[in-house]
């Protein structure tokens, strides 16, 4: 018999935000929404869980993002001074960093479960940060704890040996960017903001939004 999941839903906003692209080097990419691991993060942050503990804290929990609205995606330049071989290096390097984003993001799993991350959540232990702790959190805020479905329909980022079509609307973007995942075979996947993706198959994802959600072990820990 299957367990009923829930999902906690929070709307959550930086003043800048910064998801690193997974195999850049030289620059620095941001992926325009969390993956499940930052999402687990920013939840385990808030409950007071170390980041090493968080996939045997949340084994049972799935994760998921959607960029609801950003101001812009802006290229900034950032000295570092690196250690490498006993010697000091410096330079510059390019970084994209998100303008004023605002996401929902989910944790998803069995009721009482996701209903105890609410109690505790009510007086985070941390404040969450926009992937890296100089990015500050503007606001957050419990939306809603709604169903969890199985759709192949959703709003925010799958692999792309999954994806079956684009769904396009007004203003739609997609983003297609490396992740290292379990899932599939294919690394690539895509980000959708102001649409959708209709998937080969169903898989989990909240009643509200249609936001898609992942298991934390299908991905790295990075």
């Amino acid at each position: 018999m299957m367990i009923e999941m829930k999902a906690l839903i929070l709307e959550i906003s930086f003043f800048e935000a910064f998801f690193k692209v997974h195999h850049t080097k030289g620059f620095k990419l941001t992926y325009p929404i969390p993956l499940p691991t930052t999402v687990a993060g920013i939840f385990g942050a808030m409950l007071g869980i170390e980041r090493g503990k968080l996939k045997k804290e949340f084994n049972e929990i799935l994760f998921g993002a959607k960029l609801i609205k950003y101001e812009s995606i802006i290229q900034e330049n950032v000295s570092f001074v690196q250690y490498k071989s006993g010697k000091v290096e410096k330079g510059v390097t390019p970084v994209t960093i998100i303008n004023e984003p605002t996401y929902f993001i989910v944790a998803a799993g069995e009721e009482n479960k996701i209903k105890e991350i609410l109690t505790k959540i009510k007086y985070p232990y941390y404040l969450p940060y926009g992937g890296q702790n100089d990015f500050f959190v503007k606001d957050w805020k419990v939306v809603e704890i709604c169903d969890v479905i199985k759709s192949d329909e959703i709003t925010n980022y799958a692999p792309q040996d999954m994806i079956k079509n684009l769904i396009l609307r007004k203003n739609t973007e997609i983003q297609i960017l490396p992740v290292r995942h379990k899932i599939s075979k294919d690394s690539n996947f895509y980000f959708v903001i102001n649409g959708g993706l209709k998937l080969k198959e169903k898989i989990f994802c909240t009643e509200k939004e249609n936001i898609g959600l992942y298991s934390l072990e299908k991905f790295e820990m990075v």
